[in-house]
């Protein structure tokens, strides 16, 4: 999406991405716990943050619970109306 976003190759409808990336690290703790962690810094490609904001839709759109039980992918309904235009 970052490419998408960063070359304007297409209009990005939908909710923003995870905002997560990098190299996974992973910590064995005593009791037999493990931890993990996000272990290289990903910047998007104009240098900006990535991590924690992802890559923020150009139209933003919700799903409802209303939709979800209809059966409908509202998002994608969106993106065929705009396509349509």
């Amino acid at each position: 999406m970052s490419f998408i976003e960063h070359y304007k190759l297409a209009t990005i409808i939908g909710q923003p991405t995870a905002g997560t990336n990098g190299n996974v690290n992973s910590i064995t703790l005593p009791g037999g716990f493990s931890m993990w962690f996000t272990g290289m810094k990903v910047l998007k490609h104009d240098g900006s943050q990535h991590h924690g904001i992802g890559i923020i839709p150009n139209i933003y759109v919700n799903q409802t619970i209303k939709g979800i039980t209809e059966g409908r992918d509202e998002i994608l309904e969106r993106a065929i109306a705009e396509a349509s235009k």
